[in-house]
């Protein structure tokens, strides 16, 4: 097919400030690719890169989908694709060869962290003054780098759905890898956001006697949602106290294993300590880089407790979110309540930032148009 020229692209421009750009489509060499993105997710990481200031220009988006247009050689033998190949994009772009990568954690690795080194490569965050800029999922074209991490996405898996492979894949790490989820076990996630119900499904795919979801009364749609995922119990932290509640459901048993994806706070720290029994799991994904006075590691101590702190996904958990997606056995298509095209980033963002009307869990950028339209 005759390759294009140009794409159009969402640029962020600054804070809480988009625009829709023509940018050049590079050409493709012997070691990197080109995508036809499909569908882009956006991320509760987006709203917190959408609300910074001294950020670079940059296309957004990280949760990739899309058709391979044009692949050099080296690229197709390394990764196993070929032109026309449907694939998601993982946001890592990992060096390879560090203790990280050579061990199958290369979501660790430094060569891929821009909290580490803010020149790093990573789908979604890097300049558009790097390479050929086009570094999202927020545009109707992606340049594959040759570091990038690819997965093949199943037949008849909407691309929709396809662009939630990332969060699912984050509940499946933490709740079911990191936090071991099982049979007979009783598993509490506080936070219903993309994360939350990724890990309340993966709880209850992982066949957990009891998958408790904790939200607040604004939350009401995504604990309706939760339910239709697995979960058995639903609490609003609004109207009861939390660890009394679980503690009847289960009891006085209390936990298992307590998955905390919330914003990251010591309230919500301290009360999954509460909530977990005596050697029981607490899995945290607080993202706060700022300290969080008053935890109660006493606490820790007393319970005989497993801590673990958590980040991104494993190839694996992607390789089993879509695995789950191909199964159609469950309502993941609950969670994808926006869609939009290229002119609706801004509102897409914020709508998964909580500020419109609209409940929003997951939204997506369609790139050529909401019905499949060039943009």
């Amino acid at each position: 097919m005759k390759l294009p020229v140009s794409t159009v692209a969402a640029v962020t421009t600054g804070r809480r400030t988009t625009e829709l750009r023509t940018l050049p489509v590079p050409q493709v060499g012997e070691d990197d690719a080109l995508l036809r993105v499909e569908a882009a997710g956006v991320c509760g990481s987006d709203v917190v890169a959408y609300n910074a200031d001294g950020l670079p220009e940059r296309v957004m988006g990280h949760e990739n989908v899309g058709t391979i247009v044009a692949v050099g050689a080296g690229a197709a033998r390394r990764w196993g694709v070929a032109e026309g190949d449907r694939v998601a994009v993982e946001e890592y772009l990992p060096c390879g060869h560090c203790r990280f990568c050579r061990t199958s954690e290369f979501r660790l690795c430094l060569g891929s962290d821009p909290s580490h080194d803010p020149t790093a490569l990573r789908y979604g965050t890097t300049s558009l003054a790097t390479g050929s800029g086009l570094w999202g999922g927020f545009s109707q074209y992606l340049s594959l780098h040759e570091r990038s991490v690819l997965h093949r996405v199943p037949d008849g898996v909407p691309s929709e759905l396809a662009a939630m492979a990332l969060p699912i894949a984050n509940g499946y790490e933490w709740a079911y890898r990191e936090g071991r989820a099982g049979p007979g076990k009783t598993v509490v996630v506080i936070g219903p956001g993309q994360q939350g119900l990724g890990c309340v499904l993966a709880s209850h795919v992982a066949g957990a006697a009891s998958v408790i979801a904790v939200g607040l009364n604004k939350d009401a749609h995504r604990l309706d949602v939760a339910r239709r995922l697995g979960a058995t119990h639903t609490i609003s932290a609004d109207d009861v106290d939390v660890v009394e509640e679980v503690s009847r459901i289960t009891g006085g048993e209390l936990a298992d294993v307590v998955v905390d994806t919330a914003a990251g706070s010591s309230g919500t720290v301290n009360q999954a300590i509460a909530l977990a029994r005596k050697r029981g799991t607490v899995v945290t994904a607080v993202s706060s880089r700022e300290p969080l006075d008053g935890v109660r590691f006493g606490q820790i101590s007393r319970k005989y407790l497993t801590v673990r702190g958590v980040r991104g996904h494993s190839y694996q958990a992607v390789e089993s979110a879509l695995e789950l997606m191909a199964a159609k056995r469950y309502a993941i298509g609950a969670m994808s309540s926006m869609t939009v095209g290229l002119d609706g980033v801004h509102d897409a963002i914020l709508g998964t930032a909580g500020e419109l009307a609209k409940p929003v869990i997951h939204a997506t950028v369609l790139p050529w148009g909401d019905r499949g339209d060039e943009f």
